[in-house]
């Protein structure tokens, strides 16, 4: 079975396809800032969202299934019997009642536990990360304990507020479009520390709200070797990586798909 991806959220699409789960990503350019395109080698990018649009129609019959990342607005271009969801975050959980009610008719899949309740018919497929990539390469701590955050700078002020409360010692980096991080170099990056602050927050207006699952960068900053802390106070068991591991989740996607 071939699968078209349309649009990718941190790198999933891509992990997929290096699975066997997907053999091209169609992706806006201003989506991927990291590079997962030259790292994995299978996305066509995009300027202009009608170019991407008419390239998937135009490709669309070498394809038996297309995987529409958030996106759900987009299935008007597409046969409903070709059509796969997967959700991320914030796009479903701002979804109003009409679109859910709309998208509950394909085989829709969510990657955070928080989204579950928000569409009954989903199927859960947690977050990935690729381990081939993100690696423990053993490096001894250095004398004193480095602790470390990666976070978003819209509503920053409450976000690092919050995290700094609870870990003082944390550094807190705000990521900007200013100083992006290549996915090819954040392993590297991440195993410099040996504690990974992760407090993943929702968009919410006035205060973000926090959510329960370990965010794409605790989870690689745990396959290199850091303990990672969440908002209680806790590290968290690193045993969860076999779940999140990207050949396990795509394995699982492809037998949910065989269902069907």
């Amino acid at each position: 079975m071939r699968f078209l991806h349309i649009f990718s959220m941190a790198g999933v699409a891509e992990m997929m396809c290096k699975h066997g789960a997907g053999d091209k990503v169609l992706q806006l350019k201003q989506f991927d800032p990291f590079g997962f395109d030259s790292f994995y080698g299978v996305t066509e990018t995009f300027e202009d969202v009608n170019q991407l649009v008419q390239r998937a129609m135009e490709i669309q019959d070498d394809y038996d299934k297309i995987v529409i990342h958030d996106f759900s607005d987009f299935r008007v271009h597409f046969p409903q019997s070709k059509v796969i969801f997967i959700f991320h975050g914030t796009k479903l959980r701002e979804m109003d009642e009409v679109e859910k009610s709309a998208v509950s008719t394909y085989p829709c899949f969510v990657t955070t536990t928080d989204l579950i309740p928000l569409l009954p018919n989903c199927v859960y497929l947690p977050n990935m990360v690729d381990l081939e990539h993100f690696t423990n390469n053993q490096i001894t701590p250095g004398s004193v304990e480095s602790w470390f955050c990666i976070n978003r700078s819209y509503q920053g002020d409450i976000i690092k507020k919050n995290i700094k409360e609870k870990y003082p010692e944390t550094v807190y980096y705000e990521r900007t479009s200013q100083n992006l991080i290549d996915y090819a170099d954040m392993p590297d990056f991440l195993e410099q520390y040996d504690n990974y602050v992760d407090m993943k927050y929702t968009y919410d207006k006035p205060e973000p709200k926090i959510l329960p699952d370990l965010s794409c960068t605790g989870l690689q900053a745990m396959a290199v070797g850091c303990k990672v802390w969440n908002s209680n106070g806790q590290v968290t068991d690193h045993k969860i990586l076999a779940i999140h591991d990207s050949r396990n989740v795509t394995l699982r996607f492809l037998k949910e798909i065989d269902k069907n």
